[in-house]
């Protein structure tokens, strides 16, 4: 599994979105007018035009992210950058993230053009999804990739922008769709953030749109290709079914416009998922094929809209710091909201066994007990184990207190008495932060949660699981099999570097300094085997075990006992 996440800017649900006459522009209004661009050795373009009042000193910065959301280079899919006056000097200042206009002080609106292109290799991988995608189908670009911004207008993730959007010359039957509406040719966003502008999703081509209402809300789901584990109206259900239960929990049907955009991504050897919460939408790449099913896709759509309250309306003051509560609160939720509400026929079994999963998942990783303040924005992109460790241990953590709740409030209350309350709070523009977590949780706790959390989510030493269990009264085991890879590559994925003494992947025959070619490893099973091509002094050896080794951790049973207590 992939996940992401998000990760992103906090983003306040239910953005407005106005619909304005354009008989009186502003003079702080952005025109931007899309169309097709050149085709040139079959690599497609989208053009975008910008009409704008320049800055009055003659030097007008226009800003493009080099560096975004874990990608880099994206200057690499720009190009023919031009101002449309005469006299106008253009200068690129990649690594500033910006292109430099001169031009006449006395100038009333300028015109600027350029063109977005593919720069990775367009084979439908996962690893696409956070670059411009241009295909002669199709488009699925995220809005900071695609609208450069005037410094002088829109600077700062807080600035207001006046927007007009124009979509001109793409064919009748070209869908055109985006986190702001549905096949609309002429759209005008007035006021909206630059932070919830640069967080939306523009797809467009092959995709085919479905729409249902949900008590007078708009839903959407943009998909394209053709599936191979479910059909559009399948997903199109779960989505509904979601939104409902989710909207009603949170006490929240506000949001009068929504989507979801799926691409399929190509991927031989077992299944992954990734999604996106964003500006009234959430943006999804799911591989196609026979590995995938509807369960994981009723995990994604969970997680990435349980997004909309947790890490967006309640929003991080610090947004690595507090991933524990954005991501991991995130999936506690997402598989309590599962079970609670047997989505798509899921229950008590499936929040137990996704619980047991992710205890069996975060005491394998090697960073198990990194502290909080080791995760950061370099290495949660970079490094599955840290990119993992939040999600874990914060839903962990998210499990520790909502049943340590229930039993020391004999059952009046519960954590989601402390989400709503945090959820009223962000209305009044207070951000998340471990001061502010403590002091809403502790009054309905007999104990001060403060020593617990500092030890166990700051400093990250492992939670006391098999007390709590026992305390809880729940009936567990207490050993297993746990996931043990049993290896470790170097920085570029090639070359071993280690093999765990005693490991499967050391009985199989895997040595240090071993090249890895090909390879097929389902990361976190224990039943699927570890596969892989090595090269050794110049000769090809195959290498297959099952990563595993037995653990003393608990795990709960899957028992009428303790689905009476459980979700």
């Amino acid at each position: 599994m992939f996940k992401i996440h998000h990760l992103l800017k906090a983003l306040v649900c239910g953005v407005t979105i106005l619909f304005i006459s354009c008989d009186q522009e502003r003079s702080d209004k952005i025109v931007y007018t899309i169309s097709p661009g050149t085709s040139v050795q079959d690599t497609n373009r989208i053009k975008v035009r910008m009409q704008f009042t320049p800055n009055p000193s003659g030097l007008t910065k226009i800003l493009y992210d080099d560096e975004a959301w874990g990608q880099t280079d994206l200057f690499d899919g720009i190009f023919e950058p031009k101002a449309l006056h005469p006299g106008a000097v253009v200068t690129i200042e990649k690594d500033s993230g910006w292109i430099k206009v001169e031009h006449p002080t006395e100038l009333n609106q300028l015109e600027f053009s350029y063109e977005i292109q593919q720069s990775n290799t367009g084979s439908g991988i996962r690893d696409e999804s956070y670059r411009p995608i241009v295909q002669p189908s199709y488009f699925h670009v995220f809005a900071h990739n695609l609208f450069m911004l005037p410094a002088h207008l829109g600077g700062k993730a807080e600035d207001t922008l006046h927007l007009g959007l124009q979509w001109k010359d793409f064919p009748k039957e070209y869908t055109v769709h985006n986190s702001f509406g549905s096949k609309l040719r002429k759209q005008e966003l007035s006021p909206i953030s630059v932070q919830k502008f640069h967080s939306a999703i523009f797809v467009g081509g092959d995709f085919r749109v479905h729409h249902r209402t949900l008590k007078g809300n708009d839903v959407y789901l943009a998909s394209r290709g053709d599936w191979i584990p479910f059909t559009d109206s399948t997903v199109v259900s779960v989505l509904v079914k979601t939104l409902e239960v989710q909207r009603d929990f949170w006490k929240d049907h506000s949001q009068n416009y929504f989507t979801v955009t799926m691409r399929p991504i190509m991927q031989e050897l077992g299944s992954s998922f990734q999604g996106t919460g964003l500006t009234n939408s959430f943006a999804t790449a799911i591989s196609n094929n026979d590995r995938t099913d509807i369960e994981q896709l009723v995990y994604l759509f969970n997680h990435e809209l349980q997004h909309n309250w947790i890490g967006l309306a309640i929003e991080n003051e610090n947004e690595e710091e507090q991933y524990w509560f954005s991501e991991g609160f995130t999936d506690y939720y997402t598989i309590k909201n599962i079970g609670k509400n047997k989505i798509n026929g899921l229950a008590s079994g499936y929040f137990i066994s996704q619980l047991n999963q992710t205890i069996r998942d975060l005491y394998a990783s090697p960073v198990r007990e990194a502290p909080n303040s080791e995760i950061n924005y370099q290495n949660f992109w970079t490094d599955r184990d840290y990119g993992k460790l939040p999600y874990q241990r914060g839903m962990l953590f998210a499990f520790y207190l909502d049943r340590t709740i229930i039993r020391d409030s004999k059952g009046k209350h519960s954590l989601d008495t402390v989400m709503l309350q945090l959820l009223e709070a962000s209305k009044k523009k207070k951000k998340l932060t471990h001061d502010h977590f403590i002091a809403t949780v502790n009054p309905y706790l007999q104990k001060d949660i403060t020593p617990f959390f500092k030890a166990h989510i700051e400093a990250g030493k492992w939670l006391p699981l098999e007390s709590l269990f026992r305390n809880l009264e729940l009936q567990f085991e207490t050993e297993c099999d746990i996931f043990e890879l049993g290896f470790q590559l170097d920085d570029k994925k090639e070359e071993v570097i280690e093999v765990v003494e005693g490991s499967e992947a050391c009985k199989a025959g895997l040595r240090k300094g071993d090249r890895v070619g090909s390879r097929s490893i389902y990361f976190g099973n224990t039943d699927e085997p570890v596969e892989l091509t090595i090269l050794r002094n110049g000769a090809k050896k195959e290498i297959s075990y099952v990563p595993v080794r037995k653990a003393s951790i608990p795990q709960l049973t899957i028992s009428e006992h303790n689905a009476k207590i459980l979700p």
